[in-house]
């Protein structure tokens, strides 16, 4: 299927733009506001978006959306794949303790996401039983109730933003919204638990996880989705 689909390119490529092949050159590439820049060294691709902060601040400075594996695809389409799933820096440095319980009646869960100023839901599930909360000035605790969990030692959690604001016109959303912690986590008879997330940043929610998509070398420039990148 994909050995049809890189003849197809391939047609489009030589219909829009002759039978020569288009060179993917090396450096960085922005799309028409400056908001998004492209780069490419050799074989890798990285998505940079600028953050408003520095817009307001009138000094522009940029943040990783995805870094991406290139292979050529066909004569003027190149293949791009993410290198790292997002989760795995979301969850790299997570660091999991116990504390003494100061209540027979109740687990108490706390999530501590200390560099990250939106609100956060979090989703705790305990056998087939479900708890929510959101954090508020970076951290959220959930009460698990003892009499309720009593076939379930462990229990596994996923979070997600409150809000976000969409990657174009079209209402469409580039960034990867949903994280569920792969681990299943103990739960001690005469212990709270203590999660602390410092990997989870508002830009987090940002980064693209991207696979078999595609740029279009053009004129003076790349496109992705639709989007005109010019060499600077």
């Amino acid at each position: 299927m994909r050995f049809l689909y890189t003849i197809f390119l391939s047609v489009i490529g030589m219909f829009c733009y002759g039978e020569t092949s288009k060179k993917l050159e090396n450096g960085v590439y922005h799309n028409e506001s400056g908001a998004r820049l492209i780069e490419i060294k050799n074989d890798t691709l990285k998505f940079l978006s600028c953050s408003s902060s520095s817009i307001e601040e009138g000094e522009k400075s940029y943040y990783p959306l995805a870094i991406c594996k290139i292979t050529e695809a066909s004569n003027t389409f190149f293949e791009i794949n993410s290198i790292e799933r997002p989760e795995q820096s979301a969850f790299k440095d997570i660091l999991i303790t116990e504390e003494a319980s100061s209540n027979n009646a109740s687990y108490e869960i706390s999530f501590k996401v200390p560099n990250a100023s939106i609100p956060i839901k979090f989703d705790v599930w305990c056998g087939t039983i479900l708890y929510s909360g959101v954090t508020e000035k970076g951290e959220c605790t959930i009460v698990l109730n003892r009499n309720r969990i009593t076939s379930s030692d462990s229990f596994r959690f996923s979070f997600q933003p409150m809000y976000y604001v969409e990657s174009n016109p079209a209402g469409q959303y580039f960034g990867v919204l949903y994280y569920m912690y792969p681990y299943e986590v103990n739960l001690d008879s005469e212990k709270s638990i203590v999660i602390k997330l410092p990997n989870i940043t508002d830009t987090l929610f940002d980064q693209y996880f991207l696979l078999e998509e595609y740029i279009q070398v053009v004129p003076h420039g790349i496109k992705w989705r639709g989007e005109y990148y010019k060499k600077f």
